[in-house]
């Protein structure tokens, strides 16, 4: 009779070299990788936050390797608009607090980035 022994590893279960990739679902349910698998979180969240779901209200998640689980998730509620229409709205939902900052500050520097080009054309 062979034996084969499990080892418990501290190493991380993920083969992959970078960190982080973002997911997005299909209509069918399941969930494809979009873009470049990213290594810095900075990168990351900035391409979480600009990535756009495969169809209208499908899941989109930025996934950790490393930790193995979604670290942020977009949420979408529906609103009505002052005309009556239903639209949905996207909401970040980050299940890590040091993303969930950095989040925050690329909201913002891309707020002033647009605020100074706005600046910039109107005294053009």
């Amino acid at each position: 009779m062979i034996q084969k022994e499990h080892l418990a590893s501290s190493e991380p279960r993920s083969l992959t070299p970078h960190r982080y990739q973002v997911y997005r679902q299909a209509r069918n349910g399941l969930h494809h990788s979009h873009g470049d698998s990213i290594d810095s979180p900075a990168d990351a969240v900035a391409h979480f936050l600009h990535a756009t779901p495969a169809f209208e209200g499908g899941g989109l998640h930025l996934w950790d390797h490393r930790e193995q689980r979604a670290v942020a998730s977009a949420d979408w509620q529906m609103e009505t608009t002052r005309m009556g229409f239903p639209v949905r709205q996207r909401s970040n939902v980050f299940h890590d607090l040091s993303l969930a900052v950095m989040a925050e500050q690329i909201a913002e520097r891309e707020k002033l980035e647009q605020t100074i080009t706005n600046h910039i054309r109107m005294t053009a």
